[in-house]
């Protein structure tokens, strides 16, 4: 009887393990692809490409719109655009 009670709890145990294990893989592959996930699209051309955080509410983001790339400054109270360059300006790294 106490063999039985053992062997279920740890199935219990065993299939919970499976569950978190399944969940945190999920949620890496859903991290992974945030950014690229938008399924109504903003119709706008506007893509995120990067953002550097500087201190407490401050960093500097790079946009993409169409055809341009802005850098722009964001603080707490402020949004400044720092440069403007259309894509063929944009030197490719390799």
């Amino acid at each position: 009887m106490m063999q039985e009670m053992y062997g279920e709890f740890i199935k219990v145990i065993l299939v919970l393990v499976g569950l978190l294990g399944c969940l945190g893989l999920l949620y890496k592959v859903m991290m992974k692809y945030k950014g690229n996930w938008n399924p109504k699209g903003t119709g706008y051309g506007l893509k995120r490409v990067e953002t550097i955080p500087l201190g407490y509410k401050k960093f500097i983001s790079v946009v993409e719109i169409r055809d341009q790339i802005l850098v722009i400054g964001v603080g707490q109270d402020t949004i400044s655009l720092l440069v403007q360059l259309k894509k063929e300006e944009v030197p490719v790294s390799s």
